[in-house]
């Protein structure tokens, strides 16, 4: 571009930051920046990347209409595939009066200049016109000066996003110590009066039916609290995850529950990306419910879902109560004098913590004619097992 209208560039450098400022996250600025510097630099053809540690790429972030409208959407850069690679790893704009003297493994455009800069290690932005040798040294400076705000707005962005969760993080945390107040206050406290009252009755009586009723009550109130560690533990984000086999882990978590004479049938080859560990507690705390509700004899069969990616446990029990609804999955509900409530809500809370849904549906096969049933949507990336 030429040196002329530098004032009214210098005036949209000035406007674009304002708005790179006002950009609420990551997403947002890059938007800003994408867009913006068409106005500032006079090159039409932008697109902004962010480094992803995870997978090694340069993933495109924001792109200028220009680049919507002439080249689509944009692939993902993998390391050393670009210039762009080569920008962030050397932390400099690198200029190119004609792309087509780029040796990259990227195919371009016929004819056309183009700048790379790094955004502070967080990424680049490209800027790019149809026109050779169209680059001039004005042109270089308001582009180091740009980037300086785009990569500062970034910061910026970044920090807001992690007090804005570290802020929710703690909310939940909170709520969680005030529902496991609640339940130690309340469930608690029963059978601890129980084991209270029944020991003094002992005392004075000399009657062991009252030492077992204590015994009972000890066992429930060691139950609570176990449950309580496990909700406690299984509610915390998934931080690492592999590939899984349904059938597999539903199979080992059979043998560890407490099943009767139930049966288990499985039918599926899914895998799926989880904790493994988590995936099992949550086929133990399903397969429990089923025994608890339908009895010994109960049949529970895993499945594939057909119209999700997903799975389901479904049983021929006496099915879920009319109406319920999702409230199934909140913390002390339960049709079972004797049951904690529990369970369910532990389910939930290992479905969240892998970004998954669990509703709870009418039954259907392979149990149609009664029974509960609880599908698990996962997510759509999962792979299937070859034959």
């Amino acid at each position: 571009m030429t040196d002329d209208g530098l004032d009214d560039r210098l005036r949209a450098l000035h406007a674009a930051t304002r708005e790179l400022v006002r950009a609420g996250d990551t997403v947002g600025v890059c938007e800003v920046a994408a867009e913006q510097a068409e106005a500032v630099l006079g090159f039409e053809l932008n697109t902004v990347r962010l480094y992803d540690e995870s997978t090694e790429t340069l993933e495109p972030a924001a792109v200028s209409p220009g680049v919507e409208e002439l080249l689509g959407e944009r692939s993902a850069y993998s390391r050393g595939e670009s210039v762009q690679w080569e920008a962030l790893e050397t932390d400099e704009v690198l200029t190119y009066p004609d792309v087509t003297e780029i040796d990259d493994d990227v195919d371009r455009m016929d004819s056309g200049s183009l700048l790379v800069a790094p955004l502070d290690g967080r990424g680049v932005l490209t800027v790019g016109t149809r026109s050779t040798d169209d680059i001039s040294a004005a042109d270089e400076e308001l582009l180091g000066v740009f980037t300086a705000n785009v990569a500062a707005a970034l910061d910026r962005a970044e920090r807001g996003e992690r007090l804005r969760r570290r802020t929710a993080e703690l909310a939940r945390q909170n709520d969680r110590l005030e529902e496991f107040a609640g339940i130690i206050g309340h469930d608690l406290r029963s059978p601890l009066n129980t084991a209270r009252g029944r020991l003094q009755l002992a005392t004075e009586r000399d009657d062991p039916s009252d030492l077992a009723a204590v015994d009972d009550a000890l066992g429930r109130m060691e139950a609570l609290i176990d449950r309580l560690l496990t909700l406690a533990r299984n509610g915390k984000p998934v931080e690492a995850t592999a590939p899984a086999s349904v059938a597999e882990v539903a199979q080992a978590a059979w043998e560890t529950s407490a099943t009767a004479e139930a049966t288990l049938s499985v039918d599926t080859e899914l895998v799926v990306d989880a904790d493994r560990e988590r995936l099992r507690t949550l086929f133990e705390n399903l397969f429990r419910n089923a025994v608890d509700h339908g009895g010994p004899g109960v049949s529970v069969a895993v499945g594939e879902l057909d119209d999700q990616p997903g799975f389901s446990v479904a049983d021929d029990g006496p099915g879920l109560p009319t109406d319920a609804g999702d409230a199934v999955f909140r913390r002390g509900f339960t049709t079972d004098k004797d049951g904690t409530g529990f369970g369910l809500s532990i389910v939930t809370e290992i479905v969240d913590a892998h970004g998954w849904t669990i509703r709870p549906v009418e039954s259907g096969e392979p149990f149609p004619d009664g029974g509960a049933r609880f599908e698990i949507v996962t997510t759509p990336e999962f792979p299937v097992v070859d034959d």
